[in-house]
């Protein structure tokens, strides 16, 4: 696997994605205040840019969110000083309940610090203020999430009407995955002849919240940063990728149509049209433990293996591979998760 890893050009997220930038149509509308300049976008993603991070539990999916959340809510610029944010809202579904409000505000402490190491007043007036430009909603169910997205734009327009929306985020898409699974199962196993209407199996909730989705990133074009489990590995190579779950759910496509599937990576899917084009999907891994040498005893084996996980525990190492439609390369991207800051760097 490290041999094939080699293979793969290795650059900063940012770096990646300012080479994949798709600009949005001057079509689509992107600001709530008529003649206003648009903000840019998370750094060098572009309007209406949507991104999928898949991974296993504990790969890093959400501290990745964190890099975009802070991106789009920290200050842009300050008394001629470049802070790197875009001083934008965010807004954030929390279905997993493991977006940590604290661990974000230290992450955003230190980003500020290292712009004002002695300005500690100031530092803490402008993490105040990026922090309310943060709205977290806790939904429990698809419905509810639809519902909730479905009007957005009315709660924007009355609690944040300063304020444009650069990123909705939906941590994580997969929450209600397995009651949604079951109840469909059990509506399934009812009589036609005893439902009244059309079916309710017919139309699965998360198309509702990919519509609701799709509307928004028409009406206001954020970038929209969606979580995934990864449940079903599907090995390419000597790369561990993994299959789509979640039906209907957009795909990155080596073609331009978003809904052409990517067969070899993710399997023999139903190729529906969805409301929502997918731009990029990151896959996140922990390293990975090195193999043990054929000679090695299973005590010296288990002391060596304590021995590797404590060091990635401490290295924090999270290792991305990036595909973008309507191209056939695959990126690599690292991040290092500290107790003070997330480091995107590039190996």
């Amino acid at each position: 696997m490290a041999s094939f890893l080699n293979e793969i050009p290795r650059e900063s997220l940012q770096n990646l994605l300012s080479c994949v930038r798709v600009h949005t149509s001057p079509s689509v509308p992107h600001t709530p205040t008529e003649g206003a300049t648009p903000a840019p976008l998370l750094s060098s993603l572009g309007r209406g840019h949507v991104i999928e991070v898949q991974g296993p539990a504990s790969s890093g999916k959400t501290h990745l969110l964190y890099h975009f959340v802070l991106l789009c809510i920290a200050p842009s610029r300050e008394m001629s000083m470049d802070f790197g944010g875009n001083g934008l809202a965010a807004i954030v579904y929390d279905t997993d309940a493991s977006f940590d409000v604290a661990r974000l505000h230290q992450l955003l402490l230190t980003r500020l610090t290292l712009v004002l190491p002695y300005n500690r007043e100031m530092t803490r007036r402008l993490a105040e203020e990026s922090m309310q430009r943060l709205h977290i909603f806790r939904p429990n169910s698809l419905l509810q999430l639809a519902t909730s997205l479905l009007h957005l734009p009315c709660y924007h327009t009355v609690h944040i009407p300063e304020h444009e929306i650069g990123l909705i985020a939906v941590d994580s898409v997969s929450a209600f995955y397995w009651p949604d699974r079951f109840i469909a199962e059990q509506m399934r196993n009812i009589p036609q002849l005893a439902r009244e209407g059309p079916d309710p199996a017919s139309v699965h909730p998360l198309q509702h919240v990919l519509t609701a989705l799709g509307r928004l990133r028409l009406s206001h074009a954020p970038v929209i940063v969606l979580t995934n489990w990864a449940l079903a590995p599907r090995s390419s190579g000597l790369v561990t990728l993994y299959k789509q779950h979640l039906h209907p759910f957009p795909l990155c496509s080596e073609n331009d149509d978003p809904n052409t599937l990517l067969s070899s990576m993710l399997g023999d899917l139903p190729t529906t049209p969805v409301p929502l084009p997918l731009t990029h999907h990151i896959t996140l891994a922990p390293v990975s433990i090195p193999p043990f040498a054929p000679e090695l005893s299973l005590h010296d084996a288990v002391q060596q293996e304590v021995e590797y996980r404590r060091r990635m525990v401490q290295k924090g190492e999270i290792i991305g591979l990036v595909r973008t439609t309507g191209s056939r390369e695959i990126s690599r991207l690292t991040f290092c998760i500290t107790p003070e800051n997330i480091d995107i760097t590039c190996l």
